[in-house]
């Protein structure tokens, strides 16, 4: 068996000058000198080891080996052609898996155009949908379970990230009906800060966040720790101590047992759509369609 060096260099040529038989034409469509291309054609027809071409003065013919060699070689350039297109495909985010996190009662109301928005626009992209609990506030980025994810900044432990804010609200004090601010309008980051409070599990950014870290000077007193908005209402609901929490948990998880009364003094929080800046391009599209899913529905 011949030892074969053949490129799809080659075979482009070769399938141009027999469409065309013509080499000149030929030389012109695939954009290179013409002595540039008798080059390559008799560099494909020194690995093959028989002449593909008849030339004269006056034509250009096939030879019969030629002739036969003709269909296998388009073969390969369509079925070559046809998987460059499906990688330039995946690279541009149009084809292929893409896997996304949330965490848990983040963009609850938004989630669901914003899959559909996804689906209309990239429908040969397989989203895989996964919730996290507070113990992974980061949507699982930082374990590489998924590619892109809707969190509530600030995330720690992660590097070279790139954040698509889709909207900020106001936090709220979550208390127990039987606690003294549940009969108030607004209660003050100071009158948080000095109650027992319901906390994430864990040590990172997040729960220092939710904790009002960053207003204290002596630690928080941390009664109780919960990995879901339920367990932490009903933490709220018997008396363990208070939360804070978004604005919006008051509309997802109102029940009985609970009420929600603003602060004042305490900047807001929001939710972003998350992922690695090597990540694949359908992270990106993601994040823009995302964005223009939440901004078109508060307009």
């Amino acid at each position: 068996m011949r030892s074969l060096n053949v490129e799809i260099r080659h075979l482009r040529a070769f399938v141009t000058v027999s469409e065309l038989m013509n080499f000149t034409r030929a030389a012109e469509r695939l954009r290179i000198a013409q002595p540039s291309l008798s080059h390559t054609i008799r560099q494909l027809e020194a690995h093959l080891g028989f002449p593909l071409f008849v030339r004269t003065t006056r034509a250009t013919a096939l030879t019969s080996d030629g002739e036969q060699f003709l269909t296998e070689a388009q073969e390969v350039l369509k079925r070559f052609d046809a998987a460059m297109g499906q990688a330039a495909r995946i690279a541009e985010g149009e084809l292929g898996q893409l896997r996304v996190g949330y965490l848990i009662g983040t963009a609850v109301a938004h989630v669901p155009a914003i899959l559909r928005a996804f689906a209309e626009l990239y429908p040969e992209v397989t989203v895989e949908l996964t919730e996290y609990d507070f113990a992974s506030p980061n949507g699982g980025l930082d374990k590489g379970e998924t590619d892109v994810a809707l969190v509530r900044p600030p995330l720690d432990g992660l590097t070279d990230m790139a954040m698509t804010v889709l909207l900020s609200e106001p936090c709220v004090a979550c208390v127990s009906e039987q606690h003294p601010f549940a009969l108030q309008t607004a209660v003050t980051v100071s009158q948080v800060l000095a109650e027992p409070i319901v906390a994430a599990p864990g040590d990172n950014a997040w729960r220092d966040f939710w904790i009002l870290r960053a207003y204290r000077e002596t630690p928080a007193v941390v009664a109780y720790e919960a990995a879901t908005f339920e367990a932490e209402m009903q933490a709220v609901a018997i008396g363990r101590g208070l939360s804070v929490v978004p604005a919006s948990v008051a509309h997802l998880y109102a029940r009985h047992g609970v009420r929600f009364v603003p602060i004042e003094g305490m900047g807001g929080c929001q939710v972003a759509a998350a992922h690695r800046r090597d990540a694949p391009r359908a992270a990106f599209n993601f994040a823009r369609v995302a964005q223009e899913t939440v901004q078109m529905a508060a307009s």
